[in-house]
């Protein structure tokens, strides 16, 4: 594991044992919920989940997930940015931070997410290893069948004459990809300001990122998505 990854495990590690929000131990009921985005920062699911009045557990485990490799979802935030979105990649995997979570936390973080479905993944197209030799639940039940994954209702950026998904990188990269791809020199400014702008309107870029062919769905080919809806 490299060093970097084994830091940050450590660090996830201390929110886990130190917060209060986060148990040990899953509820029975609970599903597993593998993030790709800042649902994968423990403090932002407390932010999210913290006030949720239920006595279901909120339990961390970092996992790897095969066949899957992130990409930028084709819209802007609220708050001005351009978020994360799983794609299908044959033999790419990624690691990452799963919850598993209880009914009641499920409904409340699906509300916070409107530009994303929650699908169900199984398994058997994308393999779920624990992430790590030390995982952050000590005594966590086995890894399921399946699993669930936010996919962007909007598919993800995309070469408009290749087809190939944008890698997921820096605002300034995906700013500066856009920027090229509209023709657009506002979007090379500090991407600090550009996304402050952006937030006045999201919906404009959004709009504009779809009418220039720039989204694909998130799957190989639009008849393989991701999983199905929940």
């Amino acid at each position: 594991m490299p060093a970097s990854v084994a830091l940050r495990e450590a660090a996830v590690r201390d929110v886990v044992v130190n917060d209060p929000v986060f148990g040990m131990a899953p509820t029975p009921n609970s599903r597993l919920v593998v993030a790709v985005g800042s649902n994968a920062a423990p403090d932002v699911l407390r932010r999210k989940l913290a006030q949720v009045p239920s006595a279901e557990a909120i339990c961390l485990q970092t996992v790897d997930v095969a066949n899957i490799t992130v990409g930028h979802s084709a819209h802007v935030a609220a708050r001005g940015y351009v978020p994360a979105a799983p794609v299908v990649a044959v033999q790419g995997t990624i690691r990452t931070l799963a919850a598993w979570l209880g009914p009641t936390h499920i409904e409340a973080l699906d509300a916070t997410e409107p530009n994303y479905h929650r699908q169900t993944v199984n398994t058997r197209d994308h393999p779920l290893i624990p992430g790590g030799p030390t995982p952050l639940i000590p005594d966590t039940r086995p890894l399921p069948a399946e699993f669930d994954l936010y996919v962007s209702r909007h598919g993800v950026l995309a070469d408009p004459v290749t087809g190939a998904p944008l890698p997921f990188g820096s605002q300034t990269d995906v700013l500066g990809w856009l920027s090229r791809q509209l023709d657009d020199a506002t979007l090379t400014d500090s991407a600090s300001r550009v996304c402050t702008r952006l937030a006045s309107r999201p919906e404009t870029m959004t709009a504009r990122m779809r009418n220039a062919g720039l989204s694909r769905p998130c799957g190989l080919h639009a008849q393989l998505p991701i999983g199905r809806d929940r």
